[in-house]
């Protein structure tokens, strides 16, 4: 058994409930006059059932009505849901409560409070009618994978007034945006097309191909950390000849062999190189004698510009003695006056006194003397000189050589650090050779996953057959022409256009079609209301005649509302009775409801409430009114209505 409704509860804005009891399997007739709310109960029950829109048509129940509520039951399951009323002029927030389990009688007005949210109501109601954890993935496009909830199977269950004669729309709701695919998408799966062990394998399968993905991301990353780069190894070869690891004539042509080259390049002992000099402190040592010397030349260059100043004042001075002497000299050769009172010359008295003449003859006598000591000191400064200047010579020809040496040794320590420079880049070469060598070699501890994908690949395939999308779309065709079988059966009953031919139910296209010797006739090229009603209604119950046989997760209720009204428009309605209409109208409504009838009969299970006017005289259809909306009887009391009051 499935979900079906026991009751819709309806309470006031002061409390007082309205219960509309059904019969949970079987033919359940609601008939009335016009106006009666009739055709609010589809949108009761869908708004109950989870819906996010209150679609309650405008008036006396919007108005009056405080909490719509249905008892569901699933064998001696029972669920009661709960929903305020948005009230005149919204159709959403209304607030949801929820009580599971069986008790004699509804919850009172007062415990109505909200204690869940649409999304777990939507849950809730799902698992309740036994749909299990399903998921439509689309072969091709960008549409997401979508799953089969409650409120995809209403679209099965449901015919309001404007959709049951409908020529262009076979489903509830299929008018509505996205809903025809999601139609297409679901009804696989509530046929019985993709069951639970289907999804059951598909999540085998998914474990399975993360499996062999994560494997293969293995292979891909050692591949890679494996991976023989040409471009690469050419580059450390270039390296490896510039620093000379690898002698310059080599070439990489194979790489097998110029991997080898570049093993024995990271090889390479440079530990065993000899160790190199330090030239630091000899370069110190002789820049600190060179400036020593060089102190030393200025210190004696200076000595020997100062004797030769010396030895060139020498010289004046004895030149000028001798000039100085030789005129002294010539004293001698005139009278001199003791006095110095008369010219030597010429005798004639001077007014200033001539110096004596042994004045004259001691300054002779010291410039002599004094010449005759600077003329004895002159050899010994000349050699002085000479000394001085043997020892600069000296001192120039150190200074040379100390500064030989020290380019020498400044070239050897250049040479040094370029050798040192070499080893460095060498090592940094040897590095990234050896990085490179080690990520081609094995990790420790690493397998060859090869053999684990390939069975990890055949694991895949094995599912993927298992899960084979041309199986289920062959179980679908199966289903389908069963389906479609029992249209043609039931549509022997019904005196409707082309019902001697094949029925189809076409899913691509979401219709009905008639396969006849002049072709395929969609539903929508049958002409007169007759025709529309008859096949949406033959259409439901024989998918619902499939739901019952298969035990399908689909609630087990269908709700008709108006099916007689291309027969019994509500202009013609006279207390239900079928006497206004001509005989051909009185016998195609008589068939539709003998139809129902019959089908409850046979489909175990199957609740049918139909919504209509006409009032059959037969026993069966008696027996099968719920409640009867006639002579001041409506769903809701007209005493709710806030504007009565």
């Amino acid at each position: 058994m499935s979900m079906s409704i026991g009751a819709i509860i309806l309470y006031s804005h002061s409390g007082a409930q309205r219960e509309l009891t059904f019969k949970t399997s079987g033919l359940n007739i609601i008939t009335g006059d016009s106006k009666t709310g009739k055709s609010a109960i589809i949108d009761i029950i869908d708004y109950c059932l989870g819906r996010s829109s209150c679609n309650v048509a405008e008036g006396v129940i919007r108005r009056g009505v405080s909490w719509f509520a249905v008892r569901l039951l699933n064998d001696d399951d029972e669920l009661l849901v709960a929903r305020r009323n948005p009230g005149p002029g919204s159709d959403s927030g209304g607030e949801i409560y929820v009580r599971r389990g069986s008790y004699p009688t509804p919850p009172p007005f007062d415990d109505l409070a909200r204690n869940m949210v649409e999304t777990d109501l939507i849950s809730l109601l799902s698992r309740f009618v036994g749909i299990s954890e399903n998921e439509h993935r689309p072969q091709s496009g960008t549409r997401l994978p979508l799953q089969a909830t409650i409120r995809h199977a209403l679209f099965l269950c449901f015919q309001k007034q404007d959709e049951i004669d409908n020529r262009d729309r076979l489903f509830h709701r299929q008018g509505d945006q996205f809903i025809p695919q999601a139609i297409k998408d679901t009804i696989p799966y509530f046929i019985g097309a993709v069951d639970e062990q289907h999804f059951l394998r598909q999540h085998e399968l998914d474990m399975a191909r993360d499996a062999l993905r994560e494997l293969e991301v293995r292979a891909q990353r050692q591949r890679e950390q494996r991976n023989v780069d040409v471009g690469r190894i050419r580059r450390l070869v270039t390296d490896g000849k510039r620093v000379g690891l690898i002698v310059p004539e080599y070439e990489p042509v194979e790489t097998d062999i110029a991997l080898e080259v570049l093993d024995r390049a990271a090889r390479t002992d440079l530990g065993s190189a000899n160790t190199l000099p330090d030239f630091g402190d000899s370069i110190a040592r002789l820049r600190g004698e060179q400036g020593t010397l060089r102190a030393s030349l200025e210190r004696v260059t200076d000595e020997v510009r100062a004797s030769r100043l010396m030895m060139s004042e020498q010289s004046t001075y004895t030149r000028e003695s001798h000039e100085q002497r030789a005129r002294l000299s010539s004293i001698g050769l005139y009278k001199v006056d003791a006095e110095g009172h008369h010219c030597p010359v010429c005798d004639s008295e001077l007014a200033v006194p001539t110096p004596a003449a042994a004045q004259v003859a001691n300054a002779l006598r010291t410039v002599t003397t004094q010449l005759a000591a600077v003329e004895v000191e002159q050899p010994h400064l000349q050699s002085h000189i000479e000394g001085l200047e043997q020892r600069r010579g000296k001192l120039e020809r150190d200074l040379v050589e100390a500064q030989t040496a020290l380019n020498r040794l400044i070239a050897d320590d250049a040479r040094a650090r370029a050798q040192q420079d070499l080893l460095v880049d060498q090592a940094r070469v040897i590095g990234r050779i050896g990085a490179f060598l080690d990520a081609l070699r094995p990790g420790e501890g690493e397998i060859d996953v090869t053999p684990l994908i390939e069975a990890a690949r055949r694991r895949v395939e094995t599912m993927e057959a298992a899960v084979n999308a041309d199986d289920v779309a062959q179980r679908l065709d199966t289903y389908l022409n069963l389906i479609s079988k029992q249209m043609s059966r039931f549509a022997e009953s019904l005196d409707l256009e082309h019902s001697g031919s094949e029925l189809r139910l076409d899913l691509k296209k979401l219709t009905v079609v008639a396969d006849t010797i002049d072709g395929p006739i969609p539903l929508n090229r049958m002409g007169s209301g007759e025709n529309w009603v008859g096949y949406h209604v033959l259409t439901y119950i024989a998918l619902h005649w499939w739901f019952r046989k298969r035990g399908r997760p689909v609630p087990a209720t269908l709700i008709f509302d108006q099916p007689s009204q291309a027969h019994y428009p509500a202009e013609r309605d006279q207390e239900g009775s079928l006497d206004p209409l001509d005989d051909k109208d009185r016998h195609a409504v008589q068939a539709l409801f003998e139809l129902m009838h019959q089908a409850c009969q046979e489909i175990d299970g199957l609740q049918l409430i139909v919504l209509d006017h006409a009032h059959l005289a037969d026993k069966w259809f008696e027996e099968a009114i719920v409640e009867e909306w006639r002579r001041d009887r409506f769903l809701v009391p007209p005493s709710w209505d806030v504007r009565a009051r």
